[in-house]
């Protein structure tokens, strides 16, 4: 579990998907919360914005940990709820 604050780490997930947005996919649509960016970009491609996302907070997020879907409900997640599983699942300090 990591300590940063929800909206600093809210606000990261919302930059890094809006970015790779504005450069592949080109959505038309508001990155908000409320987004679940899996239902429109590509899972290795969210693979990447974790990593990025990582980074950027200097967070470790496990390998098998996947924020942006739910396994046992198989269900897309927005990204308040990625928020939510990323402070959850991470940890302090970047490899």
């Amino acid at each position: 579990m990591i300590q940063h604050p929800y909206e600093l780490v809210e606000k990261e997930i919302i930059k890094t998907i809006d970015e790779i947005n504005s450069i592949t996919e080109k959505l038309d649509i508001v990155i908000d919360k409320d987004f679940c960016p899996g239902n429109f970009i590509m899972s290795q491609v969210l693979i990447t914005a974790m990593t990025r996302i990582g980074r950027a907070l200097q967070i470790t997020i496990p390998d098998s940990c996947y924020i942006f879907h739910d396994k046992k409900s198989l269900k897309q997640f927005s990204i308040k709820e990625a928020t939510q599983k990323l402070i959850k699942e991470a940890t302090h300090g970047h490899q």
